[in-house]
């Protein structure tokens, strides 16, 4: 019966060690998992600035096409301006002949 005893404690300690080690090892797992959940927060939030960087970027090509169009408009304005102020004073000079 004492040696029984003794068999069961000794079984029951290797029991406790092993639970130990699981608990360790689930314990480093746990670890690893909430790492990799903030890494994934992390990554996301990088997806999501480049996202914003990308519209900025599409924002600000559409402005400046925007501007160099109307820089066009203004330019093709101001030679046929200039073109009509021309033929005026040729007709004036035409007509002092």
């Amino acid at each position: 019966m004492a040696d029984e005893i003794k068999k069961l404690k000794k079984e029951n300690k290797e029991l406790k060690q092993e639970l130990e080690y699981y608990r360790k090892m689930i314990s480093g797992y746990e670890n690893v998992l909430k790492l990799n959940e903030k890494e994934i927060e992390t990554s996301e939030k990088i997806i999501k600035m480049y996202e914003n960087m990308v519209e900025f970027a599409r924002t600000e090509l559409k402005t400046v096409t925007d501007t160099v169009k109307a820089q066009e408009r203004v330019s093709q304005l101001s030679k046929s301006e200039l073109m009509s102020a021309y033929k005026k004073i040729e007709n004036l000079e035409d007509t002092q002949k």
